[in-house]
């Protein structure tokens, strides 16, 4: 598990997408977990998590397409 002490969503996106399933910390923001490269996102987050959930998606689903036109 990889603690993050800064919350920067592309650098977060880069270890979900390299890694696939784990876990990962934001320091202040707490633990998140991901599996198949994207952050999974459960019922008991408050509406900050959701948020981060969401940009950290958001940019791997970005890197994942980047990377798929790349190699064309």
């Amino acid at each position: 598990m990889r603690e993050f002490k800064n919350y920067a969503p592309r650098q977060i996106a880069k270890y979900v997408v390299s890694f696939f399933k784990g876990q990962f910390s934001i320091a202040g923001k707490g633990i998140f977990e991901f599996s198949n490269g994207r952050v999974v996102i459960t019922v008991q987050m408050d509406e900050s998590a959701l948020k981060i959930c969401k940009e950290i998606n958001e940019q791997a689903v970005t890197m994942t397409k980047r990377k798929d036109q790349m190699q064309y």
